[in-house]
């Protein structure tokens, strides 16, 4: 689900971080104390993320993260900030 989000962002599906993660709380039932996905993604960082996601390469691609995420990670940055 947190990859869906991202690729929803990046794909211009929904124009800003906060707008996918309320759409995820309000619309699904995210875990509000999580803050939805993208805020998750952030809060244990976009590099842990990535690495976790590698584990499951043998999985496809749809749990892959994106080469924009991945040059998130490296550079260090966050979805929100």
């Amino acid at each position: 689900m947190c990859l869906e989000t991202v690729r929803c962002l990046e794909d211009a599906i929904v124009e800003t971080p906060i707008e996918a993660d309320m759409g995820l709380i309000l619309g699904i039932g995210f875990p509000t104390f999580r803050g939805g996905a993208l805020r998750y993604i952030d809060s244990i960082g976009v590099k842990a993320f990535c690495d976790i996601a590698d584990k499951y390469r043998e999985l496809g691609d749809a749990y892959q993260p994106t080469e924009k995420m991945v040059a998130k990670a490296a550079a260090g940055g966050k979805y929100y900030g």
